[in-house]
């Protein structure tokens, strides 16, 4: 499917159950945009050449966090965590002039730990235009008016995840089953449109649920998945005629019935971790599945067992209980500067540790030095039921899979940013390489996810640089954008600008 069909295709499924049309708002609804397709919904110019002090129209200073910005119409909204204060908030902008036009605390009584490149603040907002949703690990679901007025609140379990929350809400255009007979076990069993409101991995199963935005009241929750999914986004993806909830998980990808959560189809054998949120183009359901270490070319090396033993085997009955883990033991080194993004055995135990018993034996150790991580990026073809790995796997690609930022479809291309700068290119309809890997000029870490708009396709580093590419099948960078502080909130694009949330600050930038 060329790329100019697909949104009338996307557009089966809407952000907020609100149907755009001429007259709706501007709005980039959610993480990564309307549909999370990180695309520009409009093609105003974009500018290319822009930071601290060229092409800023605002500048607001805002608490600490990563959560990217939500738009719709004037308002700007985004969340943030007070350190010193141990107060979660969340924010809203004025998206004209940056002020803050109101500011309401999560009622969290206990923050949960992150890792140190993380924040309690993580999770993007979603609106519907008249209602805004904010998530936190450390609390659960909030829902505000565009005033900030409380509507509702849902209390849930803080999540039993290493690194901290990282996934957002997503709202959900439910259509109407079409008349005729009583629906299928697994085709939901819903007449009339609806809206949902999505989330993944709040609690401490680690499950999917779907709510009523109106109300916070839980409509349907899945239970007992083999892949479980503890920071991706929900991705919505038309599969033949039915509505689909797209999740990547350890050590696999499961498809979701959008009316009832029941599974439709799901791929084993992936990485044992899964960080990114898919995208789609071309007919094709792109999953990228990361773990780090797992790349033929950065392999994680471990050390040797019996030394092991011999440091930290305090009881002697040959293994390292979790209490015998040094915290300070390196296993893989991302590569950031001054030792950000290092992971340390105490991390990964839940890794290790297959049965769950909390120690690592040999047999333990050795067969995660055997583990074929299979990292890889998967195109996926609409149609199938139940495990698909061997029939509905187009093609998929092994070098340049990212770990965190979400892999972007543009203009029938397919762009992923890989840790060290390292940029891969496809085409997307087949997967080959349109230019060879590039390495970008900033190096590092990339956390937040690439958008696109007007042409080009922006890329932003953990150091603050905003790398900006010409789109298509030859490698022209237009420019190279320093904002002098930590970048790793994903942009957001709309009517011609650019917002960024850096460390301290949100910027608005445009001509």
């Amino acid at each position: 499917m060329p790329y100019r069909f697909l949104l009338p295709v996307v557009g089966l499924f809407v952000s907020g159950g609100v149907i755009a049309g001429q007259n709706a708002p501007p709005s980039w609804p959610q993480f990564r945009g309307a549909h999370g397709l990180a695309i520009c919904p409009d093609d105003k110019p974009l500018p290319v050449r822009f930071g601290p002090s060229a092409g800023v129209l605002w500048k607001t200073a805002v608490p600490a966090g990563v959560s990217s910005p939500c738009i719709w119409g004037e308002r700007l909204f985004l969340t943030g965590y007070h350190p010193a204060e141990k107060k979660l908030e969340t924010l809203c902008l004025d998206r004209a002039s940056g002020k803050i036009l109101w500011r309401q605390a999560a009622p969290a009584t206990q923050i949960e730990n992150v890792y140190k490149i993380n924040s309690p603040a993580s999770s993007t907002p979603a609106s519907d235009g008249q209602r805004v949703f904010v998530s936190f690990g450390s609390y659960g679901l909030l829902c505000y008016d565009l005033d900030g007025k409380e509507l509702w609140r849902k209390p849930l379990p803080t999540p039993r995840i290493g690194f901290g929350t990282a996934t957002s809400p997503v709202l959900a255009h439910v259509p109407p089953l079409t008349p005729g007979p009583s629906p299928q076990k697994g085709e939901g069993n819903t007449r009339q449109a609806k809206t949902l409101l999505l989330l993944n991995s709040q609690g401490k199963d680690l499950h999917l649920m779907a709510l009523d935005p109106a109300t916070g009241d839980m409509v349907w929750t899945t239970e007992g998945t083999p892949f479980p999914s503890a920071y991706p986004a929900p991705f919505l993806w038309k599969n033949g005629n039915v509505a689909e909830v797209i999740v990547p998980g350890r050590g696999g990808l499961l498809a979701y019935d959008l009316r009832d959560g029941s599974k439709r189809w799901w791929v084993p054998g992936l990485s044992p971790e899964a960080n990114t949120s898919p995208t789609q183009g071309e007919g094709f359901l792109f999953v990228a599945s990361h773990l780090p270490g797992g790349d033929p070319d950065l392999r994680m090396t471990l050390p040797d067992f019996d030394e092991l033993l011999k440091k930290y085997d305090k009881d002697k009955d040959g293994k390292i209980s979790r209490k015998e883990t040094p915290t300070d033991l390196l296993i893989f080194a991302r590569g950031g500067k001054d030792g950000i993004g290092e992971i340390r055995l105490h991390q990964m135990y839940w890794l290790f540790d297959k049965n769950g018993d909390g120690h690592l034996d040999r047999k333990e150790w050795h067969a995660m030095a055997a583990t074929p991580f299979n990292n890889a990026l998967l195109a996926i073809r609409p149609g199938g039921t139940q495990d698909i790995s061997q029939t509905h796997i187009a093609w998929q690609a092994k070098r340049g899979v990212p770990e965190v930022p979400s892999p972007l479809y543009y203009r029938g291309h397919l762009y992923m940013i890989r840790n060290g700068g390292i940029l891969t290119c496809l085409d997307a309809r087949t997967g080959k390489e349109a230019y060879p890997p590039q390495r970008l000029g900033p190096g590092g870490l990339f956390y937040a996810s690439p958008v696109a708009g007007d042409g080009k396709v922006y890329l932003a580093s953990d150091a603050g640089i905003v790398t900006v590419l010409k789109a298509g099948d030859q490698f022209e960078i237009l420019a190279e954008n320093d904002l002098g502080e930590t970048l790793r909130a994903t942009p957001a694009l709309l009517d011609g600008k650019i917002y960024l949330r850096t460390a301290g600050h949100v910027y608005a930038f445009g001509e």
